[in-house]
This record gives C-alpha cells, sequence and structure tokens, in this order.
C-alpha cells in the first residue's frame, strides 16, 4: 500500500464544554484515533468484510474435493469362492494438477477479501476522519460566533448610550440589536450542526450516544503528498486481486483436459450361511485379498473444455479492462484532489499568516478609538464584518484543506498507526 507520512496535529487537549450543550450528553472525550480504533471495532461494514476473508479462508480446505468412496459388497452363491465374492474399495480422483489450480485459485480469493477489507477499512477511516475534521470545524464556527456576541453586545451596549447621549439616531441602536440577534440565531444553528456531526460521528464508530472530541481546536493537517501509484493503492489491490483469481481460474479451466484416476481394492467375503444351492464355497487358502485395479479416465471429447477455457480467458481479459477502467478514473479523482488540496493549501497559508492576528488588533483598537469618540460608527462596524469574514474565512479554508488530504488518503490509503489496531 502506498504510504502517506502524514501527522494530524489537531491535538489541543480536552476543551471545556459549551455552556449551552446538555448535561445528559456529555461523554469522555475521544480523539480521532480512538473514533477509528471504535469504528473498526463496531462498525458493521468492517465487521462483515471481516467475515468474509474468514470465510474465504475457510473454504480454502475445499480445494482438495475428492469424489466419494465407493464400498461395493457383492455375492454370488452360484460361483463358489471366486473373486466376484468381494468386498470393493473404489475411488476416483482427478488429476493432482487441479487440486493443485484450485487451492491458488481460492488463496487469490482469500487475497482478494483481504483487499477489500483494505478497501472498506480505508473507505470507514476517511469517513471517521471526515466526520472528525468537521465537528472541529463546527466548533470553530461556533467559537467565532461566541465571541462575536461578546463583541456585538459590548457595542450594542456602546450605541445605547450613545443614543442616550443624543449622539447617534435610534436607527443605529437598532442596526446593532439586529446584528446581535442575527449573530445569535448563527450561534444556534452552529450548535444544532453540531449535535447533528456529533450523531453522525456515534453512527460511524457504533458508539450508543452523541461522541465528544477531544480535538476541538481547528488545525490544519500536517500533510506532504508522495507520488502516486494505483496499484499500490487499496483500490488499486483489490482490482488486482480480481485479475489474480481470473488468471487462477484459467488454470483450474485448463486442468479440464488432465486425465482422470481411478483405484479399486478387492477383498474375498463368503458369507458361509447363505448356501442356498448345497455349492463348495471357502476362502481362498492364500489370504482374503483378491486383488486390485488401477484406471485413468481420458477426456476424449473436449468440445465443453475448450468452451470453459474460453470464456475463462474472456474473464480474464474483462478483469484487465475493468482495472484499467478503475485506474484511470482513480487517476482522475486524484488530480481533481491534488488540485482541490493545492488550492486549498494557498488558502489556508494567506489566512494563517500574520494577516488575522494584526486584524484583531485593529479591530481591538478600533473598539476603544469608537468609545472615545475618535471615529465614527461606520468605521468600526466595517472593522467588525471584516474580522467575522476573515475568522470565517479561515475557517472554511482550513477545513476545505483538511477535507481534502482526507480525500487523498481516500484514494492512497491511510499510513500506518491510524487503523483500528493499537501500535
Amino acid at each position: 500500500m502506498n504510504r502517506i507520512y502524514v501527522k494530524f496535529t489537531i491535538m489541543c487537549g480536552l476543551a471545556a464544554p459549551l455552556a449551552t450543550q446538555p448535561a445528559q450528553a456529555q461523554r469522555v472525550a475521544l480523539t480521532l484515533r480512538q473514533c477509528i480504533e471504535l469504528a473498526t471495532a463496531h462498525n458493521p461494514s468492517i465487521m462483515a468484510a471481516d467475515k468474509s476473508v474468514e470465510r474465504a479462508r475457510t473454504l480454502q480446505g475445499t480445494a482438495w474435493d475428492i469424489d466419494k468412496t465407493d464400498l461395493t459388497l457383492s455375492q454370488d452363491p452360484t460361483s463358489g469362492g471366486s473373486p466376484d465374492n468381494a468386498l470393493s474399495l473404489t475411488q476416483s480422483i482427478d488429476f493432482p494438477t487441479l487440486y493443485i489450480a484450485r487451492h491458488r485459485q481460492l488463496k487469490s480469493e482469500t487475497k482478494a477479501e483481504s483487499a477489500r477489507r483494505e478497501v472498506v477499512l480505508t473507505q470507514l477511516m476517511a469517513d471517521v476522519s471526515s466526520a472528525y475534521m468537521q465537528l472541529a470545524y463546527e466548533y470553530e464556527l461556533m467559537r467565532v460566533l461566541c465571541e462575536q456576541d461578546s463583541v456585538l453586545t459590548h457595542y450594542h451596549n456602546i450605541v445605547t448610550g450613545h443614543r442616550d447621549a443624543g449622539d447617534v439616531s435610534r436607527v443605529a441602536t437598532l442596526r446593532a440589536e439586529m446584528m446581535v440577534k442575527e449573530n445569535r440565531l448563527e450561534r444556534d444553528a452552529a450548535f444544532a450542526r453540531i449535535e447533528a456531526q456529533r450523531a453522525r460521528l456515534a453512527s460511524l464508530t457504533g458508539a450508543d450516544g452523541p461522541v465528544a472530541i477531544a480535538d476541538t481546536c481547528l488545525r490544519k493537517i500536517d500533510f506532504t503528498p508522495q507520488p502516486y501509484s494505483f496499484t499500490l493503492s487499496p483500490r488499486g489491490q483489490y482490482a488486482g486481486s480480481q485479475v489474480d483469481i481470473a488468471e487462477k481460474a484459467l488454470g483450474v479451466a485448463r486442468n479440464g483436459f488432465a486425465p482422470s484416476l481411478s483405484l479399486s481394492l478387492r477383498n474375498q467375503l463368503v458369507f458361509t450361511g447363505w448356501d442356498p444351492y448345497k455349492q463348495h464355497r471357502t476362502r481362498f487358502d492364500g489370504g482374503n485379498f483378491m486383488g486390485f485395479e488401477v484406471g485413468i479416465g481420458l477426456p476424449l471429447f473436449f468440445g465443453a473444455t475448450k468452451a470453459k477455457v474460453r470464456a475463462a480467458r474472456q474473464e480474464r481479459d474483462i478483469a484487465r479492462l475493468e482495472m484499467q477502467q478503475q485506474q484511470a478514473q482513480a487517476d482522475g479523482d486524484y488530480a481533481l484532489a491534488l488540485s482541490r488540496y493545492n488550492a486549498a493549501k494557498a488558502k489556508v497559508d494567506f489566512y494563517e499568516g500574520e494577516g488575522i492576528d494584526k486584524y484583531k488588533e485593529s479591530v481591538r483598537i478600533a473598539g476603544l478609538e469608537y468609545a472615545n469618540g475618535e471615529i465614527g460608527y461606520y468605521d468600526y462596524m466595517d472593522m467588525l464584518k471584516g474580522l467575522v469574514e476573515m475568522q470565517m474565512k479561515r475557517a472554511d479554508a482550513i477545513n476545505e484543506y483538511n477535507q481534502s488530504v482526507i480525500d487523498i488518503m481516500r484514494l492512497t490509503g491511510f499510513p500506518d498507526g491510524m487503523g483500528g489496531t493499537p501500535r
């Protein structure tokens, strides 16, 4: 599997829960790794994939499926103690190369189920990671809106004071009041999205209630793209295993030209109490073993076998074409994901720079100047709106960046240590 060197740097410790969060929803906060481990252990899709691997491994025992053994008891009262009066053991088997070919095919099917499990696991890890990052993003929006509520409330109080002093009109006061109410509506909507996202994360992990995350601080994923190879990705390995199964099935079909073998052992068996014709019937003095028979079955008619071989060859060609189609689609998806990643990274680099910190400081100074009457109402409002817009854009950019990274790992596979087994 293609390994991606990546480190999740969103660990900010256990954040204090929001004051508006219901008490019954409080649970132990989980990291992203813990959520993935929980999902791997309890998600029905990965559990079904594990069962499929076990089933395929069990079916390997059917490779040497030999025909039933014939046990025949023959007694001819008119023939004395001849070999016809015998207990016969007959066994027919296919040529050994057929069993070997079947075993190889079943091993390939087991490998394919393991590869399919990797595809399911990668998809599950991507879904959990995406939901986790989206939840961290919603918490960031909530934090910005709560911070903005404090700023707007303070601004409303100032405007109200100026209105009482006759410095501003009632329109300005109403406008400030509307800004506070609109911001609180947005905050309530953000809280609803948080609860919905927690429920989605619970569904993915198999938790019995909404999941609380430990990493509520929105940070970008430390990620460096590596050269992409479809054949090393989970989807590529699964597609390759399908081609391998078709190759092994072709080998099984070709073994239809091989002969079959049979072996019979006969042991003299005379019922002395059964003599309706009063014949002299005794065992041979030389022993009870009478003889054996070895046979070989030659396939004289090859029409059906040739058709099976042609069909198996066509199945192999179909599997190869499907793999080529999947590779073309995956390469296109990777190119789009990488383009999205580069665009998002450029945005994050811009908003993660010193610009937003300087803008916050400018807003703080503008608030003091407005309170002292040094700047006007509209100047201060423009600063407030600009800060909110910049903070929102920064959160959007980081979330878009993180989601693009997860999309890339959905295609290439997640790095070691991110799976459900503790390392």
